[in-house]
C-alpha cells in the first residue's frame, strides 16, 4: 500500500461569501500541513461551486475511484463538512469506501484522523454538528433574503435579471436590455408567440445570458413583476426601491393575455408537460426498465406524501416489466429538488456541461451510420441503373432482369426505409449542443424564482432525457447535451 495523500476541498459560492474559506486558502493550508507531517500528495481534488448537500460532485467522484482502485492512503480535508454537510453521506464515504479500501481519513481542523479508535467516534458526532450546520446557514441566507425583499432590495447575487445590473447591492437599469424587455411586451401585447418573438429577439439583440434561445425566458420575463418595481421573495410582494422598466398597466395587460394562453396550454390535451409533477414521463427504474408513475399516501394525523414507484412493483399491469420488482420508491419532493439542484450545479460550473455531453458523439455515429447507408443505396441504384442499360442492348436476357431487378427494389426499399427511420430519429433525438445547453442553465437558473412548475418542466425536459433510479438508490442523469 502506497503512503500518497489525496487533498479534497470544496466551496459553493454561497458558503465563500459567509465563511471566507476560498478553494486558495484551503489549498495552501492542506499543502502547509502535509509539509509539515511529512506527508507527500498525490493529488488535488477540487470542486468548486458545488453544494455539500449531495455527493454528486466531479472531483469527488475522481478521488473515490482513486481510493478504490488503491491509489492514495489517505484523504485530507480542511473541515468535515468540505467532504459533505449531510451526516449520512459522510458516514457513506468514510466507511464504506474509504475505510473499506484500508485508506484513512484526516480533517485538519478538527484535528483527528480515523487511524485512531478516538477519531472514529468523532465522526459520527460531528458529522451531526455538519449537518446542524448546513440547515443554520440555509436558515441565515433565508431571513438575509426575506430582510431585504422588506427593505425593497432584490435578492442579491452574480444572476441579475435581464434588464438590471447589480451595484453596490442595489438593482440599476441596463438600458440595453432593458429595450429589450419593452419589446417583449410590446411584441406580446400585438399578438405574436413566444416562438415568433424569439425569432425576432435572436436576430435583433443579445442580453448577458443568451440571445433568447430559450423560450422560457421569455415567459419568465413576462410574468416577472420586478419590472413593475415590484420584490417577491415566497409569496409575498413588496415594493421595490429599484426604478420600474414597464408601466403596472403594460405589466397587467400582458400577465391577462399569458393568463389565457397557459389556461389552453394547461389542458390535458395540448401540453406534452400535462402530468402533475416535475418529472413525470423522465423516471425509468434501474431493474426492470419499467417508468414510474407517482402514487400519494394518505396517513391518519400524518402529512401525505407523494412517491415516485415503479410501474412492475405497483402500477398498471399492462406498464409492467417484470413481476416482484423491488426498485426502491423516492419521495417526490425530494427528488425533485435532487435534480433542480444537479442543474443549478451546472450553473456553477459550465465545464462540467462539456466533460458531460455525448452530443457530438452520439450525432457523429448517427452520421456516420446514415453516409453509410445512403452509400449503399447509392450502390444498388447504380446496379438497377447498369441492369436497364444492359437490358437495353440485349446483354441481359429478360428472365434474369426480372429477377435481379426484384431483389435488387427490394433491397433498395428496406435501404430507403432504414433511411427515413434515421433521419426521423435523428429529429426525435436532436440533443442540445454545450452552448445552448449552456444558454438553457443558466437562463433556467436566474429566473427559477419566478418559474411555474409547467415552465420548469419544460426546461427539464430539453435538459433531460431521463432519470434511472437504481436498485441501491442511486440516480442516473441521462443529460440531452
Amino acid at each position: 500500500m502506497n503512503n500518497l495523500v489525496g487533498i479534497y476541498v470544496r466551496v459553493s459560492s454561497q458558503e465563500q461569501a459567509i465563511e471566507g474559506h476560498s478553494i486558495e486558502e484551503q489549498l495552501d493550508r492542506l499543502k502547509s500541513y502535509c509539509n509539515a507531517k511529512g506527508l507527500t500528495i498525490y493529488k488535488n481534488y477540487v470542486d468548486p461551486g458545488f453544494t455539500g448537500s449531495n455527493i454528486n460532485r466531479p472531483a469527488l467522484e475522481n478521488l473515490i475511484e482513486d481510493v478504490e482502485n488503491k491509489r492514495i492512503s489517505t484523504v485530507l480535508v480542511y473541515k468535515l463538512d468540505r467532504l459533505s454537510r449531510s451526516q449520512k453521506d459522510t458516514l457513506h464515504l468514510i466507511e464504506d469506501i474509504f475505510l473499506q479500501n484500508n485508506c484513512d481519513f484526516i480533517s485538519m481542523t478538527e484535528n483527528f484522523d480515523t487511524s485512531s479508535p478516538f477519531g472514529k467516534a468523532m465522526i459520527g458526532i460531528l458529522s451531526v454538528f455538519a449537518q446542524l450546520e448546513r440547515e443554520q446557514i440555509k436558515e441565515r441566507m433565508d431571513m438575509g433574503r426575506a430582510g431585504r425583499a422588506k427593505l425593497g432590495l432584490w435578492r442579491g447575487g452574480s444572476n441579475a435579471p435581464i434588464g438590471y445590473d447589480f451595484v453596490d447591492g442595489k438593482l440599476i437599469v441596463n438600458e440595453y436590455e432593458a429595450i429589450q424587455v419593452r419589446k417583449i411586451f410590446e411584441l406580446f401585447l400585438e399578438g405574436k408567440s413566444f416562438g415568433q418573438i424569439s425569432k425576432y429577439m435572436k436576430s435583433h439583440y443579445t442580453n448577458k445570458y443568451s440571445n433568447y434561445n430559450c423560450k422560457n425566458t421569455l415567459g419568465a420575463i413576462i410574468k416577472n413583476n420586478l419590472y413593475i418595481g415590484k420584490i417577491k421573495y415566497n409569496d409575498e410582494v413588496y415594493d421595490g426601491i429599484h426604478e420600474p422598466i414597464i408601466t403596472s398597466e403594460t405589466y397587467a395587460r400582458a400577465n391577462d393575455r399569458y393568463k389565457m394562453i397557459s389556461d389552453k396550454w394547461n389542458s390535458q390535451e395540448r401540453s406534452p408537460y400535462a402530468g402533475k409533477h416535475l418529472l413525470t414521463g423522465l423516471i425509468f427504474c434501474g431493474n426492470c426498465g419499467a417508468r414510474y408513475f407517482t402514487t400519494t399516501t394518505k396517513r391518519k394525523n400524518a402529512p401525505a406524501y407523494s412517491y415516485y414507484k415503479c410501474y412492475s412493483r405497483d402500477g398498471n399491469r399492462e406498464m409492467k416489466k417484470m413481476d416482484g420488482c423491488k426498485n426502491p420508491t423516492y419521495r417526490q419532493d425530494l427528488l425533485d429538488q435532487m435534480i433542480l439542484d444537479e442543474i443549478s450545479n451546472l450553473h456553477y460550473n459550465n465545464e462540467l456541461i462539456e466533460e458531460l455531453s455525448i452530443s457530438s458523439q452520439k450525432e457523429n455515429n448517427l452520421t456516420k451510420e446514415l453516409n453509410a447507408v445512403k452509400k449503399q443505396l447509392e450502390t444498388i441504384t447504380n446496379k438497377i441503373n447498369k441492369l436497364l442499360e444492359l437490358y437495353s442492348i440485349g446483354g441481359v436476357p429478360t428472365d434474369m432482369l426480372s429477377t435481379q431487378i426484384t431483389t435488387l427494389a427490394t433491397e433498395k426499399e428496406k435501404l430507403e426505409l432504414h433511411i427515413h427511420e434515421l433521419k426521423n430519429k435523428s429529429i426525435k433525438d436532436s440533443m442540445l449542443t454545450v452552448n445552448e445547453a449552456k444558454e438553457y442553465i443558466n437562463s433556467f437558473y436566474s429566473t427559477i424564482e419566478v418559474s411555474s412548475l409547467e415552465e420548469k418542466k419544460h426546461v427539464v425536459n430539453i435538459l433531460i432525457n431521463k432519470i434511472i433510479i437504481m436498485p441501491n438508490k442511486d440516480i442516473e442523469i441521462h443529460w440531452n447535451f
